[in-house]
Parts: C-alpha cells; sequence; structure tokens
C-alpha cells in the first residue's frame, strides 16, 4: 500500500507538466485541475482503468478561439484518475480540446501561437498513391471549466471519435481470385478540427476483399474512417475490378451513396456501420446498411 501511495504521489508530481515551448508548468489557479473520464458511449461504462486510451493531449483555447496551452498527459495519468493542473491564470475561461489515443495511424497538430480553435487538429495520412490510411481508434473530449475552481478536479469525459465500417459484397463469382476486386471508400472529410468537427478536405480509403464461408466478398475486420458530420454529405463506396494489364483503367463495378431507402450512407461516431451491397439481382443492385456497437459486426444471413 506505501509502494502505491508514494507511484501515485509520484504521477500527480508529474500531471500536466509537458507543455510546448515552456521551461517549466505555468502558474494556475489554486485547485484548478481536471481529470479525464474514458466512457463507452454505447453503454455509458466508464472505461479509464482499461487503459483503453492510452496517452492524451490537452489544448486549451482562450474565449475567442486563440490557442492558450497544451497539456501532456501519460496514460498511466488517465488510468490512476490523476488530476491535470490547467496552465495560465485564468483557465476557467478557456475552452479545453482533448485527442487521446493518436498514435500513427493520422497526424495530430499542435498548434502553434496564434492558432485558432477551428483549425484542423487531425488527418488522416496520405500513402503517395493518392489513397489515405486507416486511423487509429481515436478517443475525443471537450469542456469549459467552471468560472470559479474549487479543489475538487473537473471531470472531462471522453469518449470513441472516430467510425466504423465492415462492408459485404454478394453475387459475385467466388470462383475468380479474391484480388481481382476491392473496394474504396470516398470520404467527405479527410480529419477533425479541435472542436472534434470533421473538417479538411476529402479523402479516399483503399481495402481488399476475401471470399468468406457463403461466397461473399468481405473486408474482413472491421476498420476506422472519419465519423460523418451533421449535415449529410455524401460518402461513396466503389467497388473495383482490377484491370488486366497496365494500359488498362481499373472498372468501377458499382459505386453507392444511399441505401435502399433513399439515405444517405451513415458513419456515427462509435458505431460500425454495415454495409451490403447485393449483386444477384441481374438487373439491379440491392443496398442494405445496419449500425451495429463498436466492436461487433453484422451478420447478413437472413438476407
Amino acid at each position: 500500500m506505501r509502494e502505491r501511495s508514494i507511484a501515485l504521489l509520484a504521477l500527480a508530481l508529474l500531471a500536466g507538466c509537458i507543455r510546448e515551448d515552456r521551461a517549466g508548468c505555468p502558474p494556475s489557479q489554486a485547485g484548478r485541475s481536471v481529470v479525464l473520464k474514458i466512457v463507452d458511449a454505447a453503454t455509458g461504462r466508464d472505461i479509464t482503468e482499461s487503459g483503453a486510451a492510452g496517452e492524451a493531449e490537452l489544448f486549451l483555447f482562450s474565449p475567442d478561439g486563440t490557442f492558450a496551452g497544451r497539456v501532456s498527459v501519460g496514460s498511466e495519468q488517465v488510468v490512476h484518475h490523476v488530476p491535470v493542473p490547467l496552465p495560465g491564470a485564468d483557465p476557467g475561461a478557456c475552452r479545453i480540446s482533448v485527442w487521446a489515443n493518436a498514435g500513427e495511424g493520422q497526424l495530430l497538430r499542435i498548434p502553434a501561437d496564434g492558432s485558432r480553435i477551428g483549425e484542423a487538429a487531425v488527418s488522416l495520412i496520405g500513402d503517395g498513391d493518392g489513397y489515405h490510411g486507416v486511423p487509429d481508434d481515436l478517443y475525443f473530449g471537450s469542456a469549459q471549466p467552471a468560472p470559479a475552481g474549487g479543489e475538487t478536479p473537473e471531470e472531462v469525459v471522453v469518449v470513441r471519435k472516430n467510425a466504423r465500417m465492415h462492408i459485404t459484397v454478394r453475387g459475385l463469382d467466388a470462383g475468380l481470385p479474391e484480388e481481382r476486386y476491392y473496394l474504396t471508400v470516398r470520404l467527405p472529410d479527410d480529419g477533425y478540427d479541435y472542436e472534434g468537427n470533421p473538417a479538411g478536405g476529402t479523402a479516399t480509403i483503399r481495402r481488399s476483399g476475401a471470399f468468406d464461408d457463403r461466397g461473399d466478398l468481405t473486408t474482413g475486420a472491421a476498420f476506422n474512417v472519419i465519423h460523418s458530420g451533421t449535415v449529410a454529405e455524401a460518402v461513396t463506396v466503389t467497388l473495383y475490378e482490377r484491370a488486366a494489364g497496365r494500359a488498362v483503367a481499373d472498372r468501377a463495378v458499382i459505386a453507392v451513396t444511399e441505401n435502399d431507402d433513399g439515405l444517405p450512407i451513415a458513419l456515427p461516431s462509435g458505431r460500425t456501420s454495415n454495409l451490403l451491397i447485393d449483386l444477384r439481382d441481374g438487373t439491379g443492385v440491392t443496398i442494405r446498411t445496419e449500425i451495429t456497437p463498436w466492436n461487433e459486426v453484422y451478420q447478413w444471413e437472413i438476407w
């Protein structure tokens, strides 16, 4: 027990002391600190101690949206609910933007002096061939501390940020090599701003497929994507057949933006969007979508 107390004390002393372009921890009001609470949005369950969110970066922005400070928080600090001191003379006037578990799957920008809260914070990484990589299992939270500080740290709730996709194509000839086909997902945004809104230019993710036991071509495991914005913008999923020679372009077999109800393909944050492209009807195509929890892939057995 004594060793645990010493370890937690050491974490508390280290909390928030890593900041860009600062020689130490700037002064903060007594008692002005926050604790990150990692939550599974689907169930409301506190998963902080699971360590799923990894390390975190806290960015502070002034009331007019100008960058005002940064605090880095280690994974052990998050897991053990260690309070994070807020920099500055009046952190209660600032807005906090928290990004966690940002590994090498995307670019997380560190704001420069004068940066604004509406600028790009996260961007997908291009592969040099016109496609973008798949992002990490990002977590995001935002808060504005109460005007008057107290001794009890304020909680900042942090949840999964990205959406997931799983794609199934039914009706292809399973006797052909699966390498003959691939899928692309064109997203209207390639990242998020510091407020967590989808932002930036378009991005296209390419995924290979494999035939399963039912003869369906699937993308295998679900993959992460930038989630949909509040305004419905077209997400386009295209099935391609590879050309036999280099001089011929790959053929787009089908491109879809809506399901059979005429609704845009939705990519909700923290959920998995399951898409079925059914080509068995010789005169048309059937598109179905199902939204499931993060770690659940829908089984299209009844269709």
